[in-house]
């Protein structure tokens, strides 16, 4: 008999929550729907208007506080902790710290509007971000689009990019959640140029992309 794994079944009951929210439990394109709904947030149910009921339909996308946006919030944030923090402790432990943060809440309800829209190719590094610039409100993603700059700047430059973070903490916290975003890359890009791991190359390497970005990064894993 296979082991029920905890935190598939924490997840799994959380998403027993939205299928009731949005009244699905018999509804045959219910996957369809959530699986959406879930990639994409809560604005995607506009592609599924005709499956719903007028009132349900207008409650869940129109109640911020109703139950749709509270069970969605409750995935997410479980999500967060078991996806993305079972294998980095530094990033659960993160979560945790900012959990009462003012903006805290904004990121959750950002994610469960818009889904992966934000989050990038790298949730944790965008998560981090998020949470770590408090200045960073709504306008940053639609109006402006300057988290995409900020996102941009950071990915190609490093940690030394934002130096005005004169906060080692959250210096830590974003030279973690950084070698998480280059570290897939890193990985294949020197497994392509037939680059061998010794004497803990690759964990030097992932430190210097991360501090300085590709370029001077490299330069740096080169020199040494």
């Amino acid at each position: 008999e296979p082991a029920i794994d905890v935190d598939d079944e924490v997840l799994k009951s959380a998403k027993n929550e939205i299928i009731c929210a949005l009244r699905l439990e018999k509804h045959k394109e219910k996957d369809k729907i959530i699986n959406d709904l879930l990639q994409n947030g809560r604005q995607s149910l506009s592609n599924h208007k005709v499956e719903f009921a007028p009132k349900v339909y207008t409650a869940a996308i129109n109640e911020n506080n109703g139950q749709l946006m509270k069970s969605l919030k409750k995935y997410l944030e479980r999500q967060w902790k078991i996806k993305y923090g079972s294998s980095n402790q530094w990033f659960k432990l993160f979560l945790e710290e900012y959990k009462d943060a003012v903006n805290y809440d904004s990121v959750l309800n950002r994610t469960a509007e818009y889904g992966h829209k934000y989050l990038k190719d790298c949730p944790i590094l965008s998560i981090v971000l998020q949470l770590l610039f408090e200045g960073i409100d709504d306008k940053f993603f639609d109006e402006t689009n300057a988290f995409n700059d900020l996102w941009c700047t950071i990915t190609n430059n490093g940690l030394k990019s934002i130096e005005n973070f004169s906060n080692n903490k959250k210096q830590s916290v974003l030279l973690q959640a950084l070698r998480e975003y280059y570290r897939p890359k890193l990985v294949k890009l020197l497994e392509i140029s037939e680059i061998q791991d010794e004497d803990n190359l690759y964990e030097s390497a992932l430190n210097n992309v991360a501090k300085y970005g590709w370029l001077q990064g490299l330069q740096k894993v080169e020199e040494e």
